[in-house]
Protein backbone atom coordinates (compact mmCIF):
# COMPACT_ATOMS: atom_id res chain seq x y z
CA UNK A 1 0.00 0.00 0.00
CA UNK A 2 1.05 3.88 -0.95
CA UNK A 3 1.94 5.78 2.21
CA UNK A 4 -0.87 8.56 2.78
CA UNK A 5 -0.30 12.05 1.22
CA UNK A 6 1.24 14.71 2.18
CA UNK A 7 0.51 17.94 2.54
CA UNK A 8 3.21 19.04 -0.05
CA UNK A 9 1.93 16.34 -2.65
CA UNK A 10 -1.68 17.18 -2.26
CA UNK A 11 -0.55 21.07 -2.82
CA UNK A 12 1.48 19.98 -5.91
CA UNK A 13 -1.03 18.10 -7.15
CA UNK A 14 -3.85 21.11 -6.56
CA UNK A 15 -1.31 23.35 -8.33
CA UNK A 16 -1.13 21.21 -11.21
CA UNK A 17 -4.86 20.87 -11.20
CA UNK A 18 -4.81 25.06 -11.36
CA UNK A 19 -2.36 25.11 -14.32
CA UNK A 20 -4.71 22.74 -15.98
CA UNK A 21 -7.98 24.36 -15.49
CA UNK A 22 -6.20 28.05 -16.25
CA UNK A 23 -4.97 26.78 -19.37
CA UNK A 24 -8.41 24.96 -20.63
CA UNK A 25 -10.20 27.95 -19.81
CA UNK A 26 -7.82 30.44 -22.19
CA UNK A 27 -8.44 27.44 -24.98
CA UNK A 28 -11.80 27.09 -24.28
CA UNK A 29 -11.91 30.89 -24.63
CA UNK A 30 -9.64 30.69 -28.16
CA UNK A 31 -11.79 28.34 -29.58
CA UNK A 32 -15.11 30.37 -28.73
CA UNK A 33 -13.44 33.77 -29.95
CA UNK A 34 -12.16 31.93 -33.71
CA UNK A 35 -16.12 29.96 -33.54
CA UNK A 36 -16.97 33.98 -33.81
CA UNK A 37 -14.97 35.14 -35.94
CA UNK A 38 -15.45 32.41 -38.22
CA UNK A 39 -19.45 33.15 -38.06
CA UNK A 40 -18.64 36.65 -39.11
CA UNK A 41 -16.55 35.54 -42.08
CA UNK A 42 -19.40 33.14 -42.69
CA UNK A 43 -22.56 35.50 -43.09
CA UNK A 44 -20.34 37.75 -45.07
CA UNK A 45 -19.59 35.11 -47.36
CA UNK A 46 -23.07 34.45 -47.27
CA UNK A 47 -24.28 38.07 -48.05
CA UNK A 48 -21.55 38.05 -50.80
CA UNK A 49 -22.93 35.11 -52.34
CA UNK A 50 -26.61 36.73 -52.26
CA UNK A 51 -24.99 40.16 -54.19
CA UNK A 52 -23.47 37.96 -57.07
CA UNK A 53 -26.90 36.23 -57.52
CA UNK A 54 -28.67 39.13 -57.63
CA UNK A 55 -26.00 40.50 -60.23
CA UNK A 56 -25.94 37.85 -61.90
CA UNK A 57 -29.85 38.04 -62.29
CA UNK A 58 -29.57 42.08 -63.34
CA UNK A 59 -27.21 41.07 -65.99
CA UNK A 60 -29.24 38.38 -67.05
CA UNK A 61 -32.39 40.45 -67.19
CA UNK A 62 -30.53 43.44 -69.08
CA UNK A 63 -28.77 41.32 -71.46
CA UNK A 64 -32.39 39.39 -72.62
CA UNK A 65 -33.42 42.95 -72.84
CA UNK A 66 -30.93 44.85 -74.65
CA UNK A 67 -31.18 41.72 -77.23
CA UNK A 68 -34.54 42.50 -77.27
CA UNK A 69 -33.94 46.10 -78.28
CA UNK A 70 -31.86 44.97 -80.94
CA UNK A 71 -33.82 42.67 -82.46
CA UNK A 72 -36.25 45.61 -82.74
CA UNK A 73 -33.83 48.09 -83.94
CA UNK A 74 -32.11 45.91 -86.82
CA UNK A 75 -35.82 44.72 -88.02
CA UNK A 76 -36.81 48.48 -88.33
CA UNK A 77 -34.91 49.34 -91.55
CA UNK A 78 -36.19 46.20 -92.96
CA UNK A 79 -39.80 46.96 -91.67
CA UNK A 80 -38.82 50.50 -93.04
CA UNK A 81 -38.45 49.15 -96.45
CA UNK A 82 -41.65 46.94 -96.39
CA UNK A 83 -43.63 49.59 -95.06
CA UNK A 84 -41.94 51.94 -98.26
CA UNK A 85 -42.69 49.24 -100.37
CA UNK A 86 -46.25 49.19 -99.71
CA UNK A 87 -46.59 52.99 -99.72
CA UNK A 88 -45.28 52.97 -103.17
CA UNK A 89 -47.43 50.05 -104.60
CA UNK A 90 -50.80 51.14 -102.98
CA UNK A 91 -49.99 54.96 -104.87
CA UNK A 92 -48.87 52.87 -108.43
CA UNK A 93 -52.18 50.62 -107.86
CA UNK A 94 -53.90 54.19 -107.21
CA UNK A 95 -52.26 56.03 -109.85
CA UNK A 96 -53.38 53.17 -112.18
CA UNK A 97 -56.77 53.46 -111.19
CA UNK A 98 -57.19 56.25 -111.83
CA UNK A 99 -55.70 56.54 -115.14
CA UNK A 100 -57.17 53.64 -116.39
CA UNK A 101 -61.19 54.95 -115.00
Amino acid sequence: MDPPATAAQVAEISTKLDVLLTQHTMVASQVMDHEQRLRVVETKQTSTDARVNDLTKRDDDQEVRLRAADRWRYAMPLAGITGLGAVLTGAAALITALQGG
